[in-house]
C-alpha cells in the first residue's frame, strides 16, 4: 500500500476489517478506483473470492484493466461486443474456447446443425397437419400404418421422421449444454476475481457461484434494485461512489424520486460514520478549481495534492502566440486566470416541441475561446466543452463538426476530465428561471472536470437570482477573472 495516501490506506484498512458492509466515498480525482483495486488485491492475497461489479461496462472494464496490471487472475463476464478489445483475452467468451469440454460441446452443436438440415426434408408437425395428434400418437400411427381421416399416410410418416430427429436434437443439445456448463464452471472456479455489470451478476453463468466479498464501484450511479443483484451473492459488501455527484439515470418520471435514492445513501443514512470513509486528497484540479465545490459539497475536506495544487495551462502555452490574441480573449487565455466567468448578454431559446434550451451567443463565444486556446498551443484532446442542455450540445457539435474537441452534456462527462473545460450554462431570462440548473449535483460534476483551467459562460443576472450560483460568481470574482461579453 506504499503508493496510497494516508486517507486511501485508512479506507482500505477499514474496508478489509469491516464486518458486513463498508462505504468508500470518493470525491472527484481522489483515486476511488485505485483504492478499490488495492482492496481487491489484498482480499485476493488473503484467499477471498471476489465479485467486482459496476453499473456500466466501461467502469467494469476499467477495474479489469487495473487488476490485469496487478497480475490478478480475473475473468470478465459479459457480452464481448460491449467489452474493450484490450481485455478480450480475459473474457469468459475467449477463455472458454480453450477448454476441451467446450470443444466437445461445439462438435455437438455442429451435429445439431446437420440434423436441422436433415429435418428440413420432412414435414414439420404444425397444427394444420397434426389434427390434434400428439407426438406419441404420430409416431405410433406411422409405425402401425393406422390412417388418419384427411391425412395422407406419407405426411404422417414424414412428420414421424421430423419428430425422431427433433428428439435426437434435444438429447444432443442437453449433452452440449452439460459440456459447456463444465467448461464455464472450470474457468470461473479458477478465477480469483470475477468482474461483470450489476445486471449480468444475475446471469445463469453465475447462478451456482457465491463469493466472500462483493465490491460495487460507481455505486451512487446504480439504482438500488441493480445493486441487489450482485449483493445477494456475497457474505460482505464494499461499495464506492460519490453521492454528491449525479444520481442514477431514471427515465420514468414517476419512479425518479424513489430510484434516485441509492443503496449507498440508504446504508450511509442508516449506519453513518461507522461504515464510511471519505478520500480527501485529490490529484486532478488546481486548488482554485477545487475550492468552490470543496466548500459547497464536501464540507471543506478536500486537499489538492502538491502535484496539482498550482498547475496551470502554462505548461502548454507558447508565450509568443499568446501576445497575438486580442482582448478580451487574451485575459481569458492567461494561465494565471485559472477560473473564469464570462457574463454573456445572450438569450436562451427553445426549438419547437423541445423542452431543452440553447443560447447562440454562448455557443459562438465557446468557439472563439476554443480557437484561441488552440492558437496558443493547446491540443483539441486537452479541451472539453460541456453544457447541461442537449440542444446547446447539438448546436456546439455543429460548430465543432470538423474538430476533435469533445462536446458533451454534463451528465455524459461524469467520471471524465480534461486540462481545460468550458461550461455553457445557457439560461438567460428576466424571470431568473434556471430550471434544472438547480440540481446542484450536476453543477458539482461540471465544476470538477477541469484540471488546469475552468471557463464558465452564463448570464450573471439570471444566475445570480439563485443563492448557489450567486456565491459561485462571487467566488470567481475574488479568486479568478470575471468579464462581460
Amino acid at each position: 500500500m506504499k503508493y496510497l495516501n494516508e486517507f486511501q490506506r485508512k479506507a482500505v484498512e477499514r474496508a478489509l476489517s469491516s464486518d458486513k458492509v463498508f462505504l468508500i466515498h470518493g470525491p472527484p480525482g481522489t483515486g476511488k478506483t485505485t483504492t478499490l483495486i488495492e482492496c481487491i488485491n489484498q482480499l485476493v492475497e488473503r484467499g477471498n473470492r471476489v465479485l467486482a461489479t459496476a453499473d456500466s461496462n466501461i467502469a467494469v472494464d476499467n477495474i479489469v484493466e487495473r487488476l490485469i496490471a496487478k497480475g490478478v487472475k480475473v475473468v470478465r463476464v459479459g457480452n464481448p461486443a460491449r467489452i474493450l478489445k484490450s481485455i478480450q483475452k480475459h473474457t469468459l467468451d475467449y477463455l472458454i474456447e480453450l477448454e476441451p469440454e467446450f470443444v466437445k460441446a461445439k462438435k455437438f452443436y455442429k451435429e445439431i446443425e446437420k440434423l436441422r438440415e436433415e429435418q428440413k426434408k420432412y414435414v414439420k408437425p404444425e397444427p394444420r397437419y397434426r389434427r390434434g395428434l400428439s407426438d406419441e400418437e404420430i409416431l405410433k400411427r406411422a409405425k402401425t400404418g393406422t390412417p388418419v381421416r384427411g391425412l395422407n399416410p406419407k405426411v404422417i410418416r414424414s412428420m414421424s421422421k421430423w419428430i425422431k430427429i427433433q428428439q435426437r436434437i434435444k438429447e444432443i443439445y442437453e449433452k452440449a449444454k452439460l459440456e459447456e456448463h463444465k467448461a464455464i464452471k472450470k474457468i470461473l472456479s479458477k478465477a480469483e476475481v470475477i468482474c461483470t455489470t450489476n445486471s449480468t451478476a444475475g446471469s445463469e453463468f453465475l447462478q451456482d457461484f457465491n463469493f466472500d466479498v462483493v465490491i460495487i464501484d460507481e455505486a451512487t450511479q446504480s439504482i438500488e434494485p441493480s445493486c441487489l443483484i450482485p449483493l445477494v451473492k456475497g457474505k460482505k459488501l464494499i461499495m464506492a461512489g460519490d453521492h454528491k455527484q449525479l444520481p442514477p439515470t431514471v427515465l420514468s418520471y414517476e419512479a425518479r424520486e424513489q430510484l434516485s435514492y441509492t443503496l449507498f445513501e440508504r446504508l450511509l443514512d442508516i449506519y453513518g460514520e461507522e461504515i464510511y470513509e471519505v478520500l480527501r486528497i485529490q490529484y486532478r484540479m488546481n486548488r482554485k478549481i477545487m475550492e468552490f465545490s470543496n466548500r459547497m459539497f464536501y464540507d471543506g475536506k478536500l486537499i489538492a495534492h502538491e502535484s496539482v495544487a498550482n498547475h496551470t495551462i502554462e505548461d502548454f502555452v507558447e508565450k509568443d502566440k499568446l501576445k497575438n490574441v486580442l482582448s478580451p480573449y487574451r485575459e481569458v487565455m492567461l494561465p494565471q486566470n485559472v477560473i473564469v466567468f464570462i457574463d454573456v448578454e445572450g438569450a436562451e431559446e427553445q426549438r419547437r416541441g423541445s423542452t431543452s434550451y440553447y443560447n447562440e451567443k454562448e455557443a459562438s463565444i465557446c468557439k472563439e475561446i476554443v480557437d484561441s486556446l488552440m492558437g496558443i498551443g493547446l491540443k483539441a484532446k486537452d479541451i472539453g466543452v460541456i453544457s447541461p442542455y442537449e440542444d446547446q450540445v447539438d448546436l456546439l457539435e455543429e460548430l465543432f463538426e470538423n474538430s476533435e474537441v469533445e462536446v458533451k452534456t454534463v451528465d455524459g462527462f461524469q467520471g471524465r476530465e480534461k486540462e481545460v473545460i468550458i461550461i455553457s450554462l445557457v439560461r438567460a431570462n428576466k424571470e431568473g428561471d434556471i430550471g434544472f440548473l438547480k440540481d446542484y449535483r450536476r453543477l458539482n460534476v461540471a465544476l470538477t472536470r477541469a484540471r488546469r483551467k475552468l471557463i464558465i459562460l452564463g448570464n450573471g443576472k439570471t444566475l445570480s437570482r439563485d443563492k448557489v450560483y450567486r456565491e459561485l460568481i462571487e467566488y470567481i470574482k475574488n479568486e479568478g477573472l470575471y468579464i462581460n461579453m
